[in-house]
């Protein structure tokens, strides 16, 4: 029943919750995203998620049956957590005598599909950007600044343009202060690696950033950048999650880069006035995240535990922990490479390269039809975060998104073209606020959580409880412990 039910270690067969952190925590805010990518998202999560997953779990592939179904954390053949520490060598580097005295790495169902779909995901957006939007990149790349003019571009041409050598001074800056980084740590990745990083990145940033301004889904680097790494710099844990790092935020940052110009140009700001804008916001946010981790780390008694009493956890911490066992330590070839138990994880680049390549026959065959919505980067790539992240989460997401951007828009389009961008701006708004004081004036000061069933039996379940400290065995032992206990 957890396995299938539970909100944070199920596949949340409740498909709805109205805590809007998890509905927006992921995916962003949902009122923001148009409906056919709502359900793009559900069509994925149905069929290559959440039927994927029960068939891995309960026909005991990739020994599922013996596993959480979704957890981000790594297991041994033992089934308690992986003990990375018995596997290592001198400067955190892969021993290969001690691993095979200890245990192969077993990862969750939800896990081993993350990877796999990830991989899906984006040999699909190059393969859709090429079929269906080739020409016009192409012509983009040509026309540049010299584009046919509407009404936006006429406005704003009244501001001077941002000068190119602006853009080159940061490239060349970012590139060096990169470079400096890698050479002047023991960080494990040669420089050479570090160029091949950003080379990966620059091979991807048109395509994910051309899904993400049709669909205003991100696509992440975050699972083929540390494969490459994983063989290109083998045992080297650390080098492959700065290389891993790199890549993959260089693309998520264009990401964001090219929507808030794009916003930019929508809302009429000079271009210099946005590119300091972003310049200065990019440097203050660095300072302030670091200063933050640090305080967390040196103030919340526990933080990032599996037990902590305030729930500091920190999931996506320990999803890139296990990535950098996963890619770093073991590596690829043993985890993924012929043989392995993994090793039918490769068919997912297969299924990705084809998926957008069938969906342009169908669209060609019936274009008036519902068929020319589908998107497979959107249905491959959207759960990108799964784990640590729950279904729960992606599910809420487009149900919600299908009520306002759906329903409401057809029922009452004149109250959505008004309210639906401002609800979604109050929503998010109000989330960081009570956020902010809910931790400084309760959590910080260690008092108590208004206590009812809806916060306290998601944490009391059988899945939850034993998981965490107990294997199979033990749980064995302890009930035919109970039941003689019983019975005298």
């Amino acid at each position: 029943m957890n396995q299938l039910f539970g909100g944070f270690t199920g596949l949340s067969l409740i498909p709805l919750t109205f805590d809007w952190t998890y509905v927006s925590s992921y995916l962003q805010d949902p009122l923001l995203a148009p409906a056919h990518v709502h359900i793009n998202t559900l069509v994925g999560l149905i069929i290559f998620v959440l039927i994927t997953t029960i068939g891995i779990s309960f026909s005991n592939t990739w020994y599922g049956d013996f596993l959480p179904i979704n957890t981000s954390t790594t297991f041994d053949n033992t089934q308690n957590a992986y003990n990375v520490t018995r596997i290592l060598g001198p400067n955190y580097t892969f021993d290969l005598a001690k691993y095979k005295q200890y245990s192969p790495m077993f990862l969750a169902p939800t896990f081993a599909l993350n990877y796999g779909l990830s991989f899906a995901a984006l040999t699909s957006a190059i393969v859709h950007a090429v079929i269906f939007h080739g020409k016009e990149i192409m012509y983009r790349f040509k026309a540049g600044r010299n584009q046919e003019p509407d009404i936006h571009m006429k406005l704003i041409l009244k501001y001077a343009p941002c000068p190119d050598w602006w853009y080159g001074i940061l490239l060349l800056a970012s590139v060096v202060l990169g470079l400096g980084t890698v050479l002047g740590y023991d960080s494990q990745l040669p420089w050479w690696a570090y160029f091949v990083s950003l080379l990966l990145a620059f091979v991807f940033t048109v395509p994910t950033c051309l899904i993400y301004g049709l669909t205003n889904i991100q696509l992440s680097l975050n699972v083929i950048s540390p494969f490459i790494a994983g063989y290109m710099i083998p045992g080297r844990p650390i080098g492959v999650m700065i290389f891993k790092v790199y890549s993959t935020i260089i693309v998520g940052q264009a990401q964001y880069f090219s929507s808030d110009l794009k916003l930019a140009h929508y809302m009429k700001v000079p271009p210099k006035t946005a590119f300091t804008a972003q310049i200065v916001a990019t440097v203050w946010a660095s300072i302030v995240q670091i200063a933050v981790m640090n305080w967390t780390l040196g103030n919340i008694p526990d933080v990032c535990s599996r037990l902590q009493e305030g729930h500091f956890t920190c999931p996506n911490g320990r999803a890139f922990f296990s990535s950098s066992i996963t890619w770093g330590v073991i590596g690829p070839h043993r985890m993924f490479g012929p043989g392995s138990t993994y090793s039918a994880i490769h068919y997912y680049w297969l299924v990705g390269a084809a998926l957008p390549i069938i969906f342009y026959f169908l669209m060609r065959a019936a274009p008036k039809s519902p068929l020319r919505y589908l998107n497979a980067p959107v249905m491959l790539g959207a759960m990108a975060w799964l784990p640590p992240a729950s279904p729960l989460s992606f599910s809420s997401w487009a149900i919600i998104g299908l009520i306002f951007n759906y329903w409401i828009m057809r029922r009452w389009s004149s109250w959505w073209d008004r309210y639906n961008y401002l609800a979604a701006a109050g929503l998010d708004s109000g989330l960081i606020l009570s956020t902010v004081v809910i931790f400084f004036a309760i959590t910080f000061k260690d008092y108590p959580l208004p206590n009812w069933w809806g916060n306290l039996k998601p944490y009391e379940t059988m899945v939850r409880a034993v998981w965490i400290s107990v294997n199979r065995k033990r749980v064995l032992t302890l009930l035919i412990g109970l039941l003689e206990y019983r019975d005298t």
